[in-house]
């Protein structure tokens, strides 16, 4: 139990914090602003975090259970989009319209490009959508590259309970339902990355995956690039598996995951996520990963070309839950 000092009532609480996302907890910083947490990165400062409380807890406005994100006889979807950039505010507002017009309510981004200057979370609304990004990062030309982010509907807003910065490469969020879901957006090296960085990358992703409770729906929305072969996946585009595609296949054997849009039988046209633009060749590279006792719960997985719009080389891949 906890007790805030100079609250009368819920009422006055709630007139205090308006804006708030559901349940993601605040922590205060010695000048009395919003910030990160001492040893981690777990930063949950919100787009109003003068609404924080004296004692550093929120109690939030939307913890009934009607804010439940998966639930029986209410299917919803989820995607995967690398945005190659969406720092010009017309991209990031086009990126919001197609979610919208897509009926996407979960939308994992990679690549939105944008730089902070410390590891907090930054939280913006975005017309009825709500943008959470995590800090992109600087390449040795100091060229703006990766970030990993989401981009929520109401829906998920409301239900969002926590998000955090696990690695630069990869975020995690988790929402209140029955079951509980967690999100992991990821954002892999390339296919001709050193082999260190994506060892690294990939025990990484496995900590992130083993801390998930076994209860749990969890979704890994990611560009991962890489291939997997008919041996590794039973629709996919690619007849070989590349380097990538071997550490991503053995994650799916060791943790029991299956990705999501290679189980339906497609054509061909509509399972590549990826349109070289130098060369017009058609990858593979984007996947949404579950586990294998949620296969039945999967309604459909498939890209789709209708984020065209925002300028990315990327397909977005959307999943029915």
């Amino acid at each position: 139990m906890w007790a805030c000092p100079n609250l009368q009532s819920t009422k006055e609480l709630r007139r205090l914090t308006p804006l708030q996302t559901a349940g993601v907890r605040r922590n205060i910083t010695a000048d009395g602003g919003a910030g990160p947490p001492p040893g981690g990165h777990h930063d949950d400062r919100t787009p109003n975090p003068q609404g924080t409380l004296p004692c550093g807890r929120v109690l939030s406005d939307h913890s009934t259970p009607s804010n439940a994100l998966l639930r029986c006889r209410r299917p919803f979807a989820m995607g995967t989009f690398n945005a190659c950039t969406v720092r010009e505010e017309a991209r990031l507002a086009e990126l919001a319209h197609c979610a919208e017009e897509r009926g996407v309510e979960i939308l994992g981004i990679q690549e939105h490009r944008r730089v902070h200057t410390d590891d907090r979370i930054v939280y913006r609304r975005v017309e009825r959508w709500t943008f959470i990004i995590a800090s992109a990062w600087r390449n040795e030309a100091q060229a703006a590259t990766g970030g990993v982010g989401l981009m929520l509907g109401s829906l998920a807003r409301k239900a969002l309970h926590l998000v955090y910065h696990h690695t630069d490469r990869i975020l995690i969020a988790e929402f209140s339902g029955n079951p509980v879901t967690t999100v992991i957006v990821v954002y892999s090296p390339t296919n001709v990355a050193p082999s260190e960085e994506v060892e690294k990358f990939y025990e990484d992703l496995a900590t992130a995956v083993r801390d998930v409770p076994a209860h749990n729906f969890l979704a890994i929305l990611g560009d991962f690039n890489a291939r997997l072969g008919p041996q590794d996946a039973p629709f996919t585009y690619h007849d070989s598996t590349n380097r990538n595609g071997e550490y991503l296949a053995a994650l799916l054997m060791e943790h029991k995951l299956l990705a999501a849009n290679t189980i339906f039988q497609k054509r061909t046209g509509k399972r590549w996520t990826f349109q070289d633009r130098a060369t017009g060749m058609l990858r593979q590279l984007d996947y949404i990963l579950v586990r294998q006792k949620w296969r039945n719960s999967i309604l459909n997985a498939e890209p789709y070309s209708t984020f065209s719009s925002v300028g990315s080389d990327h397909r977005v891949v959307s999943m029915r839950v």
